[in-house]
């Protein structure tokens, strides 16, 4: 007997290490384990950190005492686990170990096992799902407004040539500047959906030097403070001063630049705004159109200001000449904006005065008239495609509808005909366009569709009650069945089955009779569907009738990978149909007794589709009562 280290495992698989005294047997050559078939080995420890290596150098920690090798039981094998720049050993069950190795010639054990560690940086990443990031983006698309409509009427009609009034708006305006310079450190740390693969991007690197590629350059020429370069003037009134305070009020347009931000916080709404393409492009077409009149507007204002005073004068002082006073910046803004509606709108205006009269004028109005010129194009390409995609499905249907109408012509139907296949072919469509929800669902991830199908259709599965039990305990199974429910409409009058249940119904909308009984909105029929030969019956749809079906076919193969709950559903489907006829015949009986009649009960009963001889499971199970509780 000799002491040595002995390796254990917690219930993790992780190494720890104890002392304790194995029993060895001496050989000439080796020393053999007692356990047969376990086999050292010998392990690798990671190196110490810089940390560690000053600690156990000043005595200040003692390193653990770490065995060389490890002893593997037979039938398992000794797996490194990774995790980061650190590694540990741990013993894994190889699952092939009773296969003959014939068969496992081409496998190879896992014998490196790689745990993917998110890496941790000073700085935390923002969730792109997090109540925060939404509520910024909300102020984000304020603010983004209040620049792309402040900004351009302040520059073209409240600036002045001196030096930059600081009051409310002057304020406000360096609040926005904070409040963009702290969306660009929000970006830089927001994961993004990288476009080959899809997937979220979350390393903290990769999301900063693609946001300094992109949009870094954009944001940062629109969010610095230009309006503060006017501080710089000496209050002199020399001719260059004055030029360099205007340069300064254009650049400030520069914070028009912000508006491109506009895309992309609209795609990261898109979801949460639930507005269809169609709705949503006309809304972008409108506003995009209102902003276009708006900046032509305060464009020719600031095209009509005079660089130099031997200049001509422009629009804006021609109109105040004509009125014998100074006129107000947002009188002038008006007429700035009739102007451009005119000419977005390829009308033109109409007024002498606000005609171009000087070589600024005219040069911006070239321009005004090409920037029209591209709109209206955009206009009508955007309009053309939205009703091209809202329309595809009704304009399909009213060709088909024009060829069966031409067809009627040309045999010279009656006109009755005519409206009753023209009444069919409409309700058609419309139950035809709520049935493809069922194709759509099933063009989904299977995960995916899974969890849709389980929030539409787990109410229906919970009013089932061989399968009710089972919500809870078996999900992967209820997963399954959720997935294969079928969305049926039908139009009045039609069938929804005619020989027989199918599968289990879920009325979601309308009304159906069978067999003289009425079922509405929200009830479940064709639980017993399970049983080996069906009654036959017929279902017709009473009104528009949309139902949740989970076929005979599915269901029976879903329940045949887990035959105890396949053996719980038949027998509750065989005592339901034995508790009917039970209270049939009990209700029969009971009638006759009080007439006097005596009268033995046929629990043993002949159904017409049986032959002679023959019995089913309404049989089986009336005779299994019987044997074991009488009658």
């Amino acid at each position: 007997m000799s002491q040595q280290d002995t390796t254990f495992f917690n219930e993790s698989g992780f190494v720890m290490h104890s002392q304790s005294i194995l029993p060895q047997i001496k050989s000439e050559d080796a020393t053999i384990p007692v356990n047969a078939g376990a086999t050292f080995h010998k392990i690798e420890r990671p190196p110490h950190t810089l940390y560690e290596k000053i600690v156990y150098a000043l005595d200040i920690l003692i390193p653990p005492e770490e065995a060389e090798d490890m002893e593997v039981p037979a039938g398992y094998y000794l797996q490194k686990v990774v995790f980061g720049k650190k590694w540990n050993y741990r013993i894994a069950k190889d699952k092939d170990s009773l296969i003959p190795q014939y068969l496992t010639d081409h496998k190879e054990l896992e014998t490196t096992y790689q745990v993917l560690v998110e890496k941790k940086t000073a700085l935390p990443l923002f969730d792109s799902t997090s109540k925060f990031l939404k509520r910024w983006d909300t102020l984000a698309l304020v603010l983004l407004l209040f620049t792309a409509i402040v900004t351009p009427y302040e520059v073209a009609f409240l600036a002045s040539d001196g030096a930059p009034t600081v009051d409310i708006l002057f304020l406000v305006n360096q609040i926005v500047n904070l409040v963009f310079l702290a969306d660009m450190f929000i970006q830089m740390r927001t994961p993004y959906r990288d476009e080959e693969t899809g997937q979220f991007v979350n390393d903290g690197r990769e999301i900063a030097m693609k946001y300094l590629s992109t949009w870094f350059t954009v944001d940062l020429l629109s969010t610095i403070p230009w309006e503060l370069l006017g501080f710089i003037q000496s209050g002199s009134n020399d001719l260059n001063t004055l030029r360099l305070i205007r340069l300064v009020r254009l650049v400030r347009l520069l914070k028009l630049l912000r508006v491109l931000r506009a895309s992309r916080k609209l795609r990261q709404w898109q979801v949460y705004i639930n507005v269809r393409y169609a709705s949503l492009q006309m809304i972008q077409l409108a506003v995009i159109n209102i902003f276009i009149v708006h900046w032509l507007a305060c464009g020719y204002r600031l095209a009509a200001q005079q660089q130099t005073p031997d200049q001509e004068i422009g629009w804006d002082l021609r109109l105040s000449n004509n009125a014998g006073y100074s006129l107000d910046p947002f009188v002038l803004y008006i007429a700035a904006l009739w102007w451009s509606s005119g000419i977005v709108g390829l009308v033109g205006p109409n007024y002498d005065l606000m005609n171009p009269s000087n070589d600024r004028e005219w040069g911006y109005a070239f321009f005004a008239n090409f920037i029209s010129y591209l709109s209206a194009l955009y206009f009508i390409a955007t309009l053309s495609d939205v009703l091209s995609i809202s329309n595809r499905n009704k304009r399909v249907h009213d060709l088909l509808v024009d060829n069966y109408l031409e067809m009627f012509d040309k045999l010279k139907l009656d006109v009755k005909i005519k409206i009753k296949v023209h009444n069919y072919l409409s309700e058609h469509y419309a139950m035809a366009a709520q049935s493809e929800y069922t194709n759509m669902l099933h063009k989904l991830p299977p995960q995916l569709h899974g969890f849709i199908s389980m929030e539409i259709f787990i109410d229906f599965l919970s009013q089932i009650p061989f399968l009710e039990v089972f919500i809870e305990r078996e999900p992967f199974m209820m997963q399954e069945l959720c997935r294969n429910v079928q969305i049926k409409s039908y139009a009045p009058n039609n069938h929804v089955f005619s020989e027989g249940y199918e599968g289990i119904y879920y009325l979601e909308r309308g009304t159906v009779a069978i067999e003289g009984n009425i079922y509405t909105c929200g009830m479940v029929f064709g639980r017993s569907v399970l049983r080996e030969n069906n009654k036959q019956m017929e279902c017709r749809a009473l009104t528009p009738v949309t139902v949740h079906v989970l076929t005979r076919s599915y269901l029976l193969e879903v329940l045949s990978k887990h035959p105890k709950i396949r053996y719980y559903a038949k027998r509750w489907t065989v005592w339901a149909v034995l508790r009917k006829y039970l209270r049939a015949y009990a209700s029969l009986y009971y009638t006759a007794a009080r007439r006097g009649a005596a009268i033995h009960p046929p629990l043993l009963s002949k159904r017409p589709f049986l032959k002679d001889g023959e019995y089913d499971d309404i049989d089986f199970a009336v005779m299994d009562h019987l044997a074991e509780v009488g009658f």
